[in-house]
Protein backbone atom coordinates (compact mmCIF):
# COMPACT_ATOMS: atom_id res chain seq x y z
CA UNK A 1 0.00 0.00 0.00
CA UNK A 2 1.43 3.38 -1.04
CA UNK A 3 1.96 6.00 1.62
CA UNK A 4 1.48 9.67 0.78
CA UNK A 5 2.98 12.05 3.34
CA UNK A 6 1.83 15.68 3.27
CA UNK A 7 3.88 18.24 5.18
CA UNK A 8 1.42 20.97 6.15
CA UNK A 9 -2.24 20.98 7.11
CA UNK A 10 -3.16 24.25 5.40
CA UNK A 11 -5.50 24.60 2.47
CA UNK A 12 -3.03 23.15 -0.08
CA UNK A 13 -2.28 20.07 2.01
CA UNK A 14 -5.91 19.43 2.91
CA UNK A 15 -7.11 19.72 -0.68
CA UNK A 16 -4.35 17.40 -1.91
CA UNK A 17 -5.37 14.76 0.66
CA UNK A 18 -9.01 14.90 -0.49
CA UNK A 19 -8.06 14.54 -4.15
CA UNK A 20 -5.67 11.65 -3.51
CA UNK A 21 -8.31 9.78 -1.52
CA UNK A 22 -10.88 10.11 -4.31
CA UNK A 23 -8.48 8.45 -6.76
CA UNK A 24 -6.59 6.07 -4.49
CA UNK A 25 -9.03 4.44 -2.08
CA UNK A 26 -6.42 2.11 -0.57
CA UNK A 27 -3.56 4.56 -0.19
CA UNK A 28 -2.30 5.56 3.26
CA UNK A 29 -2.39 9.36 3.62
CA UNK A 30 -0.64 11.16 6.48
CA UNK A 31 -0.71 14.92 7.12
CA UNK A 32 2.00 16.32 9.41
CA UNK A 33 1.41 19.82 10.77
CA UNK A 34 3.19 21.73 13.51
CA UNK A 35 0.01 23.53 14.60
CA UNK A 36 -2.32 21.89 17.08
CA UNK A 37 -5.30 23.46 15.29
CA UNK A 38 -4.54 23.92 11.60
CA UNK A 39 -8.07 23.55 10.29
CA UNK A 40 -9.40 27.08 10.08
CA UNK A 41 -10.07 29.68 7.40
CA UNK A 42 -6.99 31.88 7.52
CA UNK A 43 -8.54 34.66 5.38
CA UNK A 44 -11.15 35.19 8.12
CA UNK A 45 -8.70 36.20 10.87
CA UNK A 46 -9.57 39.85 10.27
CA UNK A 47 -13.24 39.14 11.00
CA UNK A 48 -12.19 37.33 14.18
CA UNK A 49 -10.13 40.32 15.33
CA UNK A 50 -12.99 42.66 14.53
CA UNK A 51 -15.25 40.64 16.83
CA UNK A 52 -17.61 39.80 13.96
CA UNK A 53 -16.88 36.07 14.16
CA UNK A 54 -15.91 33.77 17.01
CA UNK A 55 -13.13 31.15 16.82
CA UNK A 56 -15.67 28.38 16.34
CA UNK A 57 -17.05 30.13 13.25
CA UNK A 58 -13.76 30.20 11.35
CA UNK A 59 -12.76 26.63 12.21
CA UNK A 60 -13.49 24.45 9.21
CA UNK A 61 -14.92 20.94 9.22
CA UNK A 62 -11.98 19.64 7.23
CA UNK A 63 -10.50 17.73 10.18
CA UNK A 64 -13.73 15.77 10.64
CA UNK A 65 -14.05 15.22 6.88
CA UNK A 66 -10.46 14.03 6.53
CA UNK A 67 -10.95 11.63 9.45
CA UNK A 68 -13.98 10.18 7.68
CA UNK A 69 -11.82 9.75 4.58
CA UNK A 70 -9.27 7.79 6.58
CA UNK A 71 -6.58 10.49 6.47
CA UNK A 72 -4.25 10.39 9.49
CA UNK A 73 -3.36 13.81 10.91
CA UNK A 74 -0.29 14.30 13.10
CA UNK A 75 -1.14 17.68 14.65
CA UNK A 76 1.35 19.60 16.76
CA UNK A 77 4.19 17.62 15.18
CA UNK A 78 7.47 19.21 14.11
CA UNK A 79 9.37 18.07 11.03
CA UNK A 80 13.14 17.94 11.53
CA UNK A 81 14.22 16.99 8.01
CA UNK A 82 13.24 15.36 4.74
CA UNK A 83 15.54 12.85 3.04
CA UNK A 84 14.55 12.53 -0.64
CA UNK A 85 16.89 9.64 -1.39
CA UNK A 86 15.90 7.54 1.62
CA UNK A 87 12.27 8.63 1.09
CA UNK A 88 11.89 9.49 4.76
CA UNK A 89 10.58 12.38 6.83
CA UNK A 90 12.32 12.74 10.19
CA UNK A 91 10.01 14.12 12.87
CA UNK A 92 11.07 16.31 15.76
CA UNK A 93 10.74 13.30 18.08
CA UNK A 94 13.30 11.41 16.01
CA UNK A 95 10.69 9.09 14.52
CA UNK A 96 11.20 8.30 10.84
CA UNK A 97 8.20 8.34 8.53
CA UNK A 98 8.78 6.64 5.20
CA UNK A 99 6.87 7.69 2.10
CA UNK A 100 6.25 6.64 -1.47
CA UNK A 101 5.19 10.15 -2.44
CA UNK A 102 5.45 13.40 -0.50
CA UNK A 103 3.97 16.88 -0.75
CA UNK A 104 5.72 19.92 0.75
CA UNK A 105 2.92 22.34 1.70
CA UNK A 106 4.06 23.85 4.98
CA UNK A 107 3.04 27.44 4.15
CA UNK A 108 4.84 30.62 5.16
CA UNK A 109 5.70 32.49 8.34
CA UNK A 110 6.63 36.04 9.22
CA UNK A 111 10.27 36.73 10.05
CA UNK A 112 11.06 37.78 13.61
CA UNK A 113 11.83 41.44 14.01
CA UNK A 114 15.07 42.85 15.45
CA UNK A 115 14.92 43.24 19.22
CA UNK A 116 12.31 40.53 19.82
CA UNK A 117 13.66 37.79 22.08
CA UNK A 118 10.23 36.20 22.48
CA UNK A 119 9.93 37.10 26.18
CA UNK A 120 8.11 40.44 26.05
CA UNK A 121 4.43 41.24 25.76
CA UNK A 122 2.93 43.26 22.93
CA UNK A 123 4.31 41.75 19.71
CA UNK A 124 2.13 39.63 17.43
CA UNK A 125 3.00 37.67 14.28
CA UNK A 126 -0.40 37.13 12.72
CA UNK A 127 0.34 33.74 11.12
CA UNK A 128 -1.90 31.37 13.08
CA UNK A 129 -5.22 31.20 14.90
CA UNK A 130 -3.58 31.12 18.39
CA UNK A 131 -1.64 34.28 17.48
CA UNK A 132 -4.87 35.98 16.33
CA UNK A 133 -6.53 35.04 19.63
CA UNK A 134 -3.52 36.38 21.52
CA UNK A 135 -3.77 39.64 19.62
CA UNK A 136 -7.50 39.84 20.36
CA UNK A 137 -6.68 39.52 24.08
CA UNK A 138 -4.42 42.59 23.85
CA UNK A 139 -6.90 44.88 22.11
CA UNK A 140 -8.68 45.95 25.29
CA UNK A 141 -5.56 47.70 26.61
CA UNK A 142 -4.02 48.82 23.30
CA UNK A 143 -3.57 52.55 22.87
CA UNK A 144 -0.84 52.90 20.24
CA UNK A 145 -0.93 50.11 17.67
CA UNK A 146 1.63 49.75 14.89
CA UNK A 147 1.48 47.37 11.94
CA UNK A 148 4.74 46.69 10.16
CA UNK A 149 4.78 45.71 6.51
CA UNK A 150 2.23 45.25 3.73
CA UNK A 151 0.70 41.79 3.37
CA UNK A 152 -2.62 40.02 3.68
CA UNK A 153 -1.94 39.75 7.41
CA UNK A 154 -1.47 43.52 7.57
CA UNK A 155 -4.89 44.04 6.00
CA UNK A 156 -6.44 41.58 8.47
CA UNK A 157 -4.86 43.48 11.36
CA UNK A 158 -6.04 46.87 10.08
CA UNK A 159 -9.58 45.56 9.67
CA UNK A 160 -9.64 44.15 13.18
CA UNK A 161 -8.09 47.21 14.86
CA UNK A 162 -10.31 49.73 13.12
CA UNK A 163 -13.45 47.72 13.80
CA UNK A 164 -12.56 47.89 17.51
CA UNK A 165 -12.06 51.66 17.28
CA UNK A 166 -8.28 51.50 17.77
CA UNK A 167 -6.22 54.04 15.85
CA UNK A 168 -3.18 52.52 14.25
CA UNK A 169 -0.18 53.33 12.11
CA UNK A 170 1.06 51.28 9.19
CA UNK A 171 4.85 51.31 8.79
CA UNK A 172 5.99 50.42 5.27
CA UNK A 173 9.61 49.79 4.21
CA UNK A 174 8.56 50.59 0.61
CA UNK A 175 7.55 53.92 -0.94
CA UNK A 176 3.95 52.81 -1.50
CA UNK A 177 1.48 50.15 -0.44
CA UNK A 178 1.98 46.70 -2.00
CA UNK A 179 4.65 47.92 -4.37
CA UNK A 180 5.07 45.41 -7.19
CA UNK A 181 1.46 44.27 -6.83
CA UNK A 182 -0.53 47.51 -6.93
CA UNK A 183 0.41 50.24 -9.39
CA UNK A 184 0.84 53.83 -8.11
CA UNK A 185 -2.80 54.79 -8.78
CA UNK A 186 -4.22 51.72 -7.02
CA UNK A 187 -1.81 52.23 -4.10
CA UNK A 188 -2.88 55.86 -3.77
CA UNK A 189 -6.56 54.88 -3.67
CA UNK A 190 -5.95 52.29 -0.98
CA UNK A 191 -3.71 54.62 1.04
CA UNK A 192 -6.35 57.37 0.88
CA UNK A 193 -9.02 54.97 2.11
CA UNK A 194 -6.78 53.84 4.97
CA UNK A 195 -6.07 57.46 5.94
CA UNK A 196 -9.77 58.23 5.89
CA UNK A 197 -10.32 55.46 8.44
CA UNK A 198 -7.73 56.87 10.81
CA UNK A 199 -4.78 54.73 9.70
CA UNK A 200 -1.52 56.71 9.56
CA UNK A 201 0.95 55.56 6.91
CA UNK A 202 4.69 55.91 7.56
CA UNK A 203 6.49 54.97 4.34
CA UNK A 204 10.08 54.12 3.42
CA UNK A 205 10.80 53.30 7.05
CA UNK A 206 12.08 50.13 8.70
CA UNK A 207 12.00 49.10 12.35
CA UNK A 208 15.52 48.90 13.73
CA UNK A 209 14.87 48.13 17.41
CA UNK A 210 12.22 47.88 20.11
CA UNK A 211 11.71 49.78 23.36
CA UNK A 212 10.78 47.69 26.40
CA UNK A 213 9.77 48.54 29.96
CA UNK A 214 9.33 45.75 32.51
CA UNK A 215 8.70 43.24 29.73
CA UNK A 216 6.04 45.41 28.08
CA UNK A 217 6.45 46.92 24.63
CA UNK A 218 6.51 50.72 24.75
CA UNK A 219 7.72 51.76 21.33
CA UNK A 220 9.85 51.10 18.26
CA UNK A 221 12.99 52.73 16.90
CA UNK A 222 12.49 53.48 13.18
CA UNK A 223 15.25 53.73 10.57
CA UNK A 224 14.46 57.43 10.26
CA UNK A 225 12.73 59.91 12.52
CA UNK A 226 12.03 59.78 16.23
CA UNK A 227 10.84 56.91 18.40
CA UNK A 228 7.28 55.76 17.67
CA UNK A 229 5.17 54.97 20.75
CA UNK A 230 3.52 51.55 20.60
CA UNK A 231 2.07 49.10 23.10
CA UNK A 232 0.99 46.71 20.32
CA UNK A 233 3.10 45.81 17.29
CA UNK A 234 1.76 43.53 14.57
CA UNK A 235 4.59 42.25 12.37
CA UNK A 236 3.17 41.43 8.94
CA UNK A 237 6.29 41.11 6.76
CA UNK A 238 8.64 39.99 5.43
CA UNK A 239 7.24 36.49 5.02
CA UNK A 240 9.23 33.44 4.03
CA UNK A 241 8.30 29.82 3.27
CA UNK A 242 8.36 27.46 6.28
CA UNK A 243 11.34 25.44 5.12
CA UNK A 244 13.58 25.13 8.19
CA UNK A 245 13.57 21.36 7.79
CA UNK A 246 14.96 21.69 4.23
CA UNK A 247 17.97 23.81 5.14
CA UNK A 248 20.79 22.95 2.73
CA UNK A 249 18.54 20.77 0.62
CA UNK A 250 18.83 20.74 -3.18
CA UNK A 251 15.04 21.07 -3.29
CA UNK A 252 15.17 24.75 -2.36
CA UNK A 253 15.88 27.60 -4.75
CA UNK A 254 15.91 31.37 -4.38
CA UNK A 255 12.12 31.67 -4.08
CA UNK A 256 11.05 28.45 -2.38
CA UNK A 257 10.89 24.82 -3.45
CA UNK A 258 11.42 24.75 -7.21
CA UNK A 259 8.72 22.85 -9.10
CA UNK A 260 7.68 22.36 -12.72
CA UNK A 261 4.20 22.83 -14.17
CA UNK A 262 3.15 19.50 -12.67
CA UNK A 263 4.18 20.88 -9.24
CA UNK A 264 6.86 18.17 -9.16
CA UNK A 265 10.32 18.89 -7.75
CA UNK A 266 13.56 17.53 -9.17
CA UNK A 267 12.61 14.27 -7.45
CA UNK A 268 9.91 12.34 -9.29
CA UNK A 269 7.94 11.46 -6.17
CA UNK A 270 8.14 14.77 -4.28
CA UNK A 271 5.81 17.69 -4.97
CA UNK A 272 5.27 21.17 -3.52
CA UNK A 273 2.25 23.48 -3.37
CA UNK A 274 1.10 26.72 -1.76
CA UNK A 275 3.32 29.46 -0.35
CA UNK A 276 6.41 27.23 -0.32
CA UNK A 277 6.37 26.52 -4.06
CA UNK A 278 8.35 28.54 -6.58
CA UNK A 279 6.64 28.15 -9.97
CA UNK A 280 7.66 29.33 -13.43
CA UNK A 281 5.53 32.38 -14.24
CA UNK A 282 3.18 31.80 -17.17
CA UNK A 283 4.25 34.91 -19.07
CA UNK A 284 7.92 35.39 -18.12
CA UNK A 285 9.20 31.99 -16.98
CA UNK A 286 10.63 33.59 -13.82
CA UNK A 287 10.39 31.26 -10.80
CA UNK A 288 8.16 32.95 -8.23
CA UNK A 289 5.78 32.00 -5.41
CA UNK A 290 2.07 32.53 -5.97
CA UNK A 291 0.71 33.37 -2.51
CA UNK A 292 -2.95 33.50 -1.58
CA UNK A 293 -5.66 31.16 -0.32
CA UNK A 294 -7.20 30.41 -3.71
CA UNK A 295 -3.81 29.81 -5.36
CA UNK A 296 -2.92 27.36 -2.58
CA UNK A 297 -6.24 25.52 -3.01
CA UNK A 298 -5.72 25.21 -6.76
CA UNK A 299 -2.14 24.03 -6.37
CA UNK A 300 -3.13 21.49 -3.73
CA UNK A 301 -5.82 20.20 -6.08
CA UNK A 302 -3.32 19.84 -8.93
CA UNK A 303 -0.62 18.27 -6.76
CA UNK A 304 -3.13 15.73 -5.46
CA UNK A 305 -4.08 14.73 -9.00
CA UNK A 306 -0.45 14.19 -9.97
CA UNK A 307 0.39 12.31 -6.77
CA UNK A 308 -2.53 10.02 -7.58
CA UNK A 309 -0.99 9.18 -10.95
CA UNK A 310 -2.32 11.78 -13.37
CA UNK A 311 -0.24 14.18 -15.43
CA UNK A 312 -2.15 17.40 -14.81
CA UNK A 313 -0.53 20.72 -15.76
CA UNK A 314 -0.87 23.73 -13.47
CA UNK A 315 -1.34 26.91 -15.49
CA UNK A 316 -1.93 29.29 -12.61
CA UNK A 317 -0.54 32.76 -12.06
CA UNK A 318 -0.41 35.18 -9.11
CA UNK A 319 -3.93 35.86 -7.88
CA UNK A 320 -4.28 38.10 -4.82
CA UNK A 321 -7.82 38.61 -3.50
CA UNK A 322 -8.69 40.35 -0.26
CA UNK A 323 -10.78 43.06 1.35
CA UNK A 324 -9.05 46.22 2.54
CA UNK A 325 -11.48 47.70 5.06
CA UNK A 326 -14.62 47.81 2.88
CA UNK A 327 -12.82 47.69 -0.49
CA UNK A 328 -12.60 44.50 -2.52
CA UNK A 329 -9.08 44.15 -3.95
CA UNK A 330 -8.20 41.70 -6.72
CA UNK A 331 -4.78 41.61 -8.45
CA UNK A 332 -4.26 39.07 -11.22
CA UNK A 333 -1.08 38.04 -13.05
CA UNK A 334 1.33 40.85 -13.92
CA UNK A 335 -0.57 43.58 -12.09
CA UNK A 336 2.29 46.11 -11.79
CA UNK A 337 4.62 45.28 -14.69
CA UNK A 338 7.53 47.11 -16.27
CA UNK A 339 8.84 47.07 -19.84
CA UNK A 340 8.36 48.65 -23.24
CA UNK A 341 6.25 45.75 -24.51
CA UNK A 342 3.61 46.35 -21.80
CA UNK A 343 0.41 48.30 -22.40
CA UNK A 344 -2.12 49.20 -19.70
CA UNK A 345 -5.78 50.14 -20.09
CA UNK A 346 -7.72 51.72 -17.22
CA UNK A 347 -10.31 53.88 -18.95
CA UNK A 348 -10.87 57.16 -17.14
CA UNK A 349 -10.55 55.74 -13.62
CA UNK A 350 -10.62 56.99 -10.98
CA UNK A 351 -13.76 59.10 -11.42
CA UNK A 352 -14.55 61.93 -9.02
CA UNK A 353 -17.95 60.34 -8.40
CA UNK A 354 -16.36 56.90 -7.83
CA UNK A 355 -13.13 57.71 -5.95
CA UNK A 356 -12.60 54.22 -4.60
CA UNK A 357 -13.19 52.23 -7.78
CA UNK A 358 -10.32 51.44 -10.12
CA UNK A 359 -9.95 48.83 -12.86
CA UNK A 360 -7.02 48.08 -15.12
CA UNK A 361 -6.05 45.45 -17.68
CA UNK A 362 -2.40 44.76 -18.59
CA UNK A 363 -1.37 43.56 -22.06
CA UNK A 364 2.03 42.14 -22.97
CA UNK A 365 2.74 41.43 -26.62
CA UNK A 366 -0.96 42.23 -27.18
CA UNK A 367 -2.10 39.41 -24.85
CA UNK A 368 -3.92 39.88 -21.54
CA UNK A 369 -1.42 39.13 -18.77
CA UNK A 370 -2.71 40.97 -15.70
CA UNK A 371 -5.40 43.09 -14.07
CA UNK A 372 -6.23 45.17 -11.00
CA UNK A 373 -9.66 45.70 -9.47
CA UNK A 374 -10.27 48.04 -6.53
CA UNK A 375 -13.73 48.55 -5.02
CA UNK A 376 -15.62 46.50 -7.63
CA UNK A 377 -14.40 43.15 -8.93
CA UNK A 378 -17.49 42.20 -10.94
CA UNK A 379 -15.47 41.35 -14.06
CA UNK A 380 -12.51 39.67 -12.33
CA UNK A 381 -13.71 36.14 -13.10
CA UNK A 382 -14.01 36.86 -16.83
CA UNK A 383 -10.64 38.61 -17.01
CA UNK A 384 -8.95 35.78 -15.11
CA UNK A 385 -10.19 33.44 -17.84
CA UNK A 386 -8.70 35.71 -20.50
CA UNK A 387 -5.32 35.62 -18.76
CA UNK A 388 -5.45 31.85 -18.41
CA UNK A 389 -6.26 31.45 -22.12
CA UNK A 390 -3.75 34.07 -23.20
CA UNK A 391 -6.34 35.98 -25.24
CA UNK A 392 -5.28 38.87 -27.43
CA UNK A 393 -6.84 42.28 -26.91
CA UNK A 394 -9.17 41.95 -29.91
CA UNK A 395 -10.36 38.51 -28.71
CA UNK A 396 -11.75 39.81 -25.41
CA UNK A 397 -15.50 40.17 -24.90
CA UNK A 398 -16.33 43.80 -25.74
CA UNK A 399 -19.41 43.75 -23.48
CA UNK A 400 -17.23 42.92 -20.49
CA UNK A 401 -14.73 45.63 -21.44
CA UNK A 402 -17.55 48.17 -21.76
CA UNK A 403 -18.88 47.11 -18.37
CA UNK A 404 -15.42 47.61 -16.86
CA UNK A 405 -14.53 50.97 -18.36
CA UNK A 406 -17.87 52.68 -19.00
CA UNK A 407 -19.57 52.91 -15.59
CA UNK A 408 -22.91 53.95 -17.07
CA UNK A 409 -23.08 50.60 -18.82
CA UNK A 410 -22.22 48.52 -15.77
CA UNK A 411 -24.55 45.63 -15.08
CA UNK A 412 -26.07 45.42 -11.62
CA UNK A 413 -23.51 44.32 -9.06
CA UNK A 414 -26.33 42.31 -7.50
CA UNK A 415 -25.45 39.58 -10.01
CA UNK A 416 -22.04 38.96 -8.47
CA UNK A 417 -20.64 38.17 -5.03
CA UNK A 418 -17.16 37.78 -3.59
CA UNK A 419 -16.49 34.47 -1.80
CA UNK A 420 -15.77 35.25 1.89
CA UNK A 421 -12.94 32.69 1.98
CA UNK A 422 -11.02 32.58 -1.31
CA UNK A 423 -12.33 35.96 -2.63
CA UNK A 424 -13.29 34.44 -5.96
CA UNK A 425 -15.75 36.72 -7.79
CA UNK A 426 -18.80 34.54 -8.47
CA UNK A 427 -21.46 35.19 -11.06
CA UNK A 428 -24.99 34.72 -9.67
CA UNK A 429 -28.15 33.81 -11.50
CA UNK A 430 -30.84 36.45 -11.94
CA UNK A 431 -33.26 34.45 -9.77
CA UNK A 432 -30.99 34.37 -6.70
CA UNK A 433 -32.76 35.49 -3.50
CA UNK A 434 -31.79 37.10 -0.22
CA UNK A 435 -30.80 34.45 2.33
CA UNK A 436 -30.15 31.66 -0.16
CA UNK A 437 -27.33 29.19 0.54
CA UNK A 438 -24.73 28.89 -2.22
CA UNK A 439 -21.43 27.09 -2.78
CA UNK A 440 -18.28 28.75 -4.14
CA UNK A 441 -17.29 27.04 -7.42
CA UNK A 442 -13.63 27.78 -6.75
CA UNK A 443 -13.01 26.54 -3.19
CA UNK A 444 -16.22 24.68 -2.32
CA UNK A 445 -17.14 26.63 0.84
CA UNK A 446 -20.85 27.13 1.60
CA UNK A 447 -22.17 30.57 2.50
CA UNK A 448 -25.33 32.65 2.79
CA UNK A 449 -26.19 35.52 0.44
CA UNK A 450 -27.36 38.76 2.09
CA UNK A 451 -28.79 41.54 -0.06
CA UNK A 452 -27.36 44.96 0.85
CA UNK A 453 -29.27 48.29 0.65
CA UNK A 454 -27.73 49.06 -2.78
CA UNK A 455 -29.10 45.82 -4.21
CA UNK A 456 -25.78 43.99 -4.34
CA UNK A 457 -25.26 40.63 -2.66
CA UNK A 458 -22.74 39.94 0.09
CA UNK A 459 -21.55 36.39 0.80
CA UNK A 460 -21.56 35.63 4.54
CA UNK A 461 -19.86 32.65 6.18
CA UNK A 462 -21.49 30.85 9.05
CA UNK A 463 -25.03 29.75 8.12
Amino acid sequence: MNRHVILGGGVAGRRAAEVIRKRAAEAEIVIVDEQEEAFYYRPMLGELLAGKLGPEQIISRDKERLSQLGVKVLAGTQVASLDPKAQEVVLGSGERLSFDKALIASGSRTEKIAGDDGKGRGIVYLDTLPEALYMASLLGSARNALIYGASLQAINAVRGLRARGIDCSLVLPEERFWQGVLDPIASEILEDRLNQEGVTLIKQTEIKDLVWEDGELKGVIPSKGEKLPADLLVVASPQDPRLDYLKGSDLVGKNGVVVDQNLRTKYENIFAAGDVAGLPAVHTGEVLPQPGWLSAWRQGNMAGLNMAGQEAVYSGFPSLRTKALDLDVVCLGLSDPQGEDVKEESGDYPYDELPYIYKKIVYKDRRVVGAVFIGDASEAGAVEGWIRKGLKADECDKKVLDQMFLPRLQASSALGALCPICKFQMQLGEQVEDGSIETCPACGVRFRLDRMPNGAFRAVLGD
